[in-house]
């Protein structure tokens, strides 16, 4: 072995003194080397390492010729330039401080895994690279070359451009499997190490029987660092092309996004198209922006031409779920302007929205305009000993250009209290005390005033809640026993204080609210009277693999003192509640089912029951979700229906996955997709049959063949 400290002196390349002040001494390390008799050539042989400044080349043999600052690489060649991925060749010679060279048998790994080779390549010294007889692919390659990757680009030539941070090719191929698909005399992409470039996305493919062949092509612009757009025309078989945009943007304090479409067409149903051509579209636009610490305001603007316009073209996915109202009736769309601020002392929230529907027999104009709905809450600073106190205030104005009108303001205090007493009681007094004000007018369907009230009215409620649970070790497991019971009492209403109820909907029993301090979820309806609440929880906490945890609750109410709050179809408008239950079993990753119901007080026969059941066993995963309303008193359109879904892994690469909606009362599937999926370290082709069998005014049912593919490092459609 060669200490390379012993040749430092002679591995500096000489030069005048300005040359030197800018070149980078070369370290030089190998089990063999060897200088010639002029001194300008030395070679080394056997785990080669040579260094200069962040660059690293590691090779079998190295020629370095000082005089001419050229280094020849030979045999398992390795280059590390800084922090860059690994470049390896054959062979490779460096110059002009190793900033240029020229490479055989080249091959180099890029970020996002990307990688490329050539039968010969040329580095510059701007960092560009050209490849001769060159692939780019993304897909982990065999060393012995016994299977070709999924899909990589074959070229002639292909050019690495750092200035525009792109990939040019010519005469390119694209092959999947080694198999040629398609041929373009030049093509181009961003470089994965980019953060972002324009040029088009892969295209998506669909095949539907409402629009027929649709072939939908993304094209991606960056406007600045901070700014980009897609825009995605949409050309089909059966009616004119649509055109999708979407454009988002940063700013120093938030960002906002506003997606859209636009054509101009006839309205056309399961009969075809009707009425004149016009121009049509919608718009989904949301952002969020912080105005202080813990303070955010955000927008959500969301319109439509005509209420079935996002059904007919298959752009349901554009509509914002997020907020609240959104998801309790998936045929309104809500439009928002909110400001809200949190702190550890308090919170606040201040709404104003609006609503279009998506269903053509509900008129706009019946839809209520909330402007606003404020709430606030405040946690009272007191002594740890004196418990827990909260002022809250909440008020709301909705108005309807055709329909009632509605205002109330309200403020409330509540406090509590937890205790823990000997043998591990633990007992929570609480109380609170409320103050509506209430106007509204309702009115006739021609519009015509039929009582303007105003009043006002105070409500309180107290009471305790007591818990002991026991809990016994075992070899197998713990076991935890959890009585519980609560008693609650509020003041009454009278009969010229009853709110028209127009935030309080109908309300069922079960696990979650039965120990609610007011069980109404509104604040027009209150819960009046004396009550006890009792339930019991039984858990075993497994210590064994084979053995679930599992966990039980069976709880009712019991009404003391007061009339009924609630109407038939609560399970409360008898003095002996229906009783509710919940099962849950986990046998971790493997299994999970869990069930939730309410139960006739009388005869135990099941008025609602909700289960959910999960499996993941082998190559099969799966899940289930049925839901049953066997109470005459509840509103509920479907009445029996089961959700399932899962996945069957035919092999480490191959999956076939299937979902499905089905409304067993009617013996309907609602909704059914079925999938083919391939899917490796480099790529994801997914074929998807969809089908829809809603009942959205005169569209009928839909059916789409859908083909999405997605090459990691280049893009997605």
């Amino acid at each position: 072995m060669c200490a390379a400290a012993a040749l430092l002196t002679g591995l500096v390349v000489p030069a005048g003194a300005s040359a030197q002040e800018s070149e980078q001494p070369v370290y030089l390390d190998a089990i063999e080397i060897e200088q010639n008799r002029d001194g300008n050539v030395i070679t080394a042989r056997g785990d080669v390492s040579v260094q200069s400044g962040d660059r690293l080349l590691f090779a079998d043999e190295v020629e370095y010729r000082t005089d001419e600052d050229r280094v020849i690489a030979r045999g398992n060649v390795r280059l590390h330039d800084g922090n860059l991925p690994a470049q390896t060749a054959d062979e490779i010679e460096l110059t002009n401080e190793w900033s240029e060279a020229m490479a055989t048998g080249f091959a180099m790994l890029m970020e996002n895994n990307g990688r490329a080779a050539s039968a010969y390549a040329v580095r510059r010294s701007d960092g560009g690279v050209t490849l001769y007889r060159a692939y780019y692919t993304a897909c982990d390659l065999c060393e012995d070359d016994s299977r070709s990757p999924t899909w990589r680009f074959r070229a002639r030539e292909v050019v690495q451009d750092p200035e525009s941070e792109m990939i040019y090719y010519r005469d390119v191929r694209l092959e999947a499997f080694g198999v040629p698909i398609f041929y373009s005399p030049v093509f181009a992409h961003a470089d994965p190490s980019a953060p972002r470039r324009s040029g088009f996305l892969i295209p998506t493919v669909d095949l539907s029987n409402r629009l027929g062949f649709v072939y939908q092509q993304p094209y991606y612009h960056v406007m600045s660092p901070h700014r980009d757009l897609v825009v995605t025309p949409m050309v089909m078989t059966e009616f004119n092309p649509v055109m999708r945009y979407e454009y988002r943007q940063r700013f120093w304090s938030g960002a906002i996004n506003i997606r859209g479409s636009a054509t101009y067409e006839q309205e056309f149903d399961r009969d075809g198209p009707f009425g004149d051509s016009e121009l049509r579209g919608h718009v989904a636009g949301s952002g969020a922006f912080r105005v202080a610490p813990g303070w955010v305001w955000r927008f959500n603007v969301q319109l439509t031409s005509d209420p079935l316009y996002l059904e007919r073209y298959g752009l349901s996915g554009d509509a914002d779920r997020s907020s609240d109202f959104a998801r309790l009736n998936a045929r309104l769309l809500p439009s928002e302007i909110n400001l809200r601020g949190r702190t550890r002392q308090y919170f606040a929230n201040a709404t104003v929205m609006g609503f279009q529907s998506l269903a053509d027999n509900i008129d706009d104009e019946t839809l209520p305009l909330i402007a606003p709905i404020i709430e606030a809450e405040y946690r009272l600073p007191l002594p740890g000993w004196a418990g827990f106190a909260n002022a809250r205030a909440s008020g709301i104005y909705l108005t309807r250009n055709v329909g009632d009108d509605y205002a109330r303001a309200t403020g409330e205090i509540d406090w509590s209290r937890n205790f823990t007493l000997p043998g591990g009681i633990r007992v929570s007094p609480y109380a609170a005390a409320r103050g509506d004000a209430y106007h509204f007018t309702r009115t006739n369907r021609r519009g015509e005033t039929l009582e303007t009230r105003e009043f006002t009215r105070t409500m309180a409620n107290a009471g305790v809640d007591v818990s002991w649970p026991f809990m016994r070790p075992g070899d197998l497991g713990d076991t935890i026993l959890a009585p519980r019971i609560q008693l609650a009492s509020s003041t009454a209403l009278g009969d010229d204080e009853l709110a028209p109820g127009e935030d309080s909907l109908n309300l069922e029993l079960d696990v979650s609210n039965l120990f609610a301090r007011n069980r109404a979820n509104g604040y027009d309806a209150w819960e009046e009277g004396t009550r006890l609440n009792a339930g019991i929880t039984a858990s075993f906490l497994s210590n064994l693999r084979y053995l679930p945890d599992t966990e039980l609750f069976v709880g009712r109410s019991f009404r003391l003192d007061g009339d009924a709050s609630f109407g038939p179809g609560s399970g409360l408008d008898e003095e002996q509640s229906d009783w509710v239950a919940q099962l849950d079993v986990n046998f971790g990753n493997m299994f999970e089912l869990g069930v939730r119901g309410r139960y006739d007080g009388d005869t135990t026969q099941a008025n609602r029951i909700d289960a959910f059941s999960r499996v993941s066993v082998w190559r099969v995963s799966g899940n289930v979700t049925y839901s049953l309303v066997d109470d005459a008193a509840v509103n509920a359109r479907v009445r029996e229906s089961v959700n399932f879904g899962g996945n069957f892994r035919v092999t480490d690469n191959w999956f076939v996955a299937y979902s499905g909606v089905r409304d067993l009362e009617r013996g309907i599937t609602r909704k059914q997709d079925v999938s083919l999926v391939y899917r490796d370290e480099c790529t994801d082709v997914r074929i998807i049959y969809d089908q829809t069998n809603y009942d959205i005014g005169n569209l009928g049912p839909r059916r789409s063949i859908m083909l999405q593919v997605t090459l990691f490092s280049i893009g997605n459609g």
